[in-house]
């Protein structure tokens, strides 16, 4: 951070004063970084997701000073550059990296209880409409990018956030996915995605899988921990204002399926006491606190209350 706060300065000050500038980031805060800025005021956020050739969504970052001139220029840019722009306050993982973080949790702790990488996959994709499973999905991003910005979230969250044993394993593999063309897939060397590599079970100190779990269990594990996340992030800490723009965000950003209408409208159509339920029964079976429904998403089920008015 303090590396990027010093170049960010140096940038402002060879810079016209009201040149704005914007950062990519994934996770950190846009609000600290803008504190190497002498006019923060014209620094934001400028999210893009990958694959970026494929993937409309850009989140523009307000941080805490950052001015409406500075977002509506960067709201417009992103327009022109024929991308879907959605407006998020700052906050670990913004909106999307703070939903998929959990759902991405979730498989590695499927992983770690005995599903295969082929299995957990195919059933995201096959029987839900996910465009990938959540593990090429991680090989896709970088498992090092993953690792940290789950390790973000634990500092930021505390006990809300576990992390599956296979995971810290995994920092130590030398995988980085398709990067470095070694993950939980294999990757030929033009980089084209192979099959699920068989080693890495081994290597992340697993025995061989015995998919105990049935795939409406590893479906409903991941998918509602992101609801459960959301509820957090929209209802409690306003990191968008409306449930429309999670359900831009999540089509144009990772693929969930159009055709189920979003994250919150998903969650409408199946009731917000049918998840609470879930993941409460979840959370006692595997014991597993973090699928504990949050108070947001509990108090929704308790009226039968939905995300769309």
């Amino acid at each position: 951070m303090g590396i990027k706060q010093k170049v960010i300065g140096e940038c402002a000050g060879q810079m016209r004063p009201d040149a704005i500038i914007a950062t990519n980031t994934s996770s950190l805060s846009v609000t600290e970084m803008a504190k190497g800025h002498p006019r923060p005021e014209y620094f934001a956020g400028m999210h893009f997701f990958n694959p970026v050739n494929k993937m409309p969504l850009i989140e523009v970052i307000r941080g805490e000073k950052t001015s409406d001139e500075t977002i509506a220029t960067i709201y417009e840019l992103s327009k022109k550059m024929g991308k879907m722009p959605v407006v998020v306050k700052d906050g670990p993982g913004f909106l999307v990296n703070r939903l998929l973080l959990p759902y991405m949790g979730e498989a590695a702790f499927l992983l770690q209880e005995g599903m295969s990488i082929e299995f957990v996959d195919k059933v995201y994709v096959k029987e839900f409409g996910m465009p990938m499973g959540p593990f090429e999905l991680m090989d896709e991003v970088g498992l090092d990018v993953c690792l940290k910005v789950l390790k973000i979230f634990k500092k930021a969250f505390g006990e809300r956030i576990e992390l599956a044993p296979c995971m810290e394993a995994l920092g130590n593999s030398g995988r980085l996915g398709r990067k470095n063309g070694k993950g939980f897939y294999t990757y030929s060397e033009d980089g084209k995605r192979g099959a699920v590599d068989q080693t890495v079970y081994a290597a992340l100190g697993l025995g061989q899988p015995t998919n105990p779990y049935d795939s409406k269990e590893c479906i409903e594990r991941g998918v509602f921990a992101m609801i459960n996340e959301c509820s957090l992030a929209l209802v409690e800490d306003r990191i968008v204002e409306t449930p429309h723009e999670v359900d831009l965000a999540m089509i144009m950003g990772t693929g969930f399926p159009p055709f189920r209408g979003g994250l919150m409208k998903y969650t409408d159509s199946i009731g917000t006491q049918y998840v609470a339920d879930q993941l409460a029964m979840y959370a006692s079976s595997r014991k597993a606190a973090r699928l504990k429904p949050a108070t947001p998403l509990t108090n929704m089920a308790k009226s039968n209350s939905k995300f769309y008015k």
